[in-house]
């Protein structure tokens, strides 16, 4: 019974730590994004066509530079955004869901200019 007490701290242990660095955040969301590519109104909204959807939105955004760091969108406005990539988890390898993305396409223009690679 003692145990039970251990692992509750340690399990809420697990989710505290400093915050995800902007590049990393950026290319989560980049991540969860091409892993949906086949959602209507992906490849269009995101001006992807044929391209590498990974490479092209890195090369677009700039958040694989080490130095990355967002602007706009702000911060939070990107993990308010991103909210519903991860409504089914947090597993960077699980697509997420349709309507969740289209909940993102919908709600978070900026978002989306930023990926598709439009100036606000």
């Amino acid at each position: 019974m003692r145990l039970l007490p251990l692992g509750l701290l340690v399990w809420v242990s697990a989710c505290s730590g400093p915050p995800a660095p902007d590049g990393a955040l950026c290319q989560d969301v980049i991540t969860r994004m091409c892993l949906a590519r086949t959602c209507e109104g992906v490849n269009e909204q995101l001006a992807l066509g044929s391209m590498d959807c990974q490479s092209t939105l890195e090369e677009r955004t700039g958040c694989g530079a080490e130095e990355f760091a967002f602007s706009t969108p702000s911060r939070e406005r990107v993990l308010r955004c991103r909210l519903p990539l991860v409504r089914q988890g947090t597993d960077p390898n699980k697509a997420p869901r349709c309507e969740d993305v289209d909940e993102v396409l919908e709600d978070c223009p900026d978002l989306t200019g930023f990926l598709g690679g439009r100036q606000p």
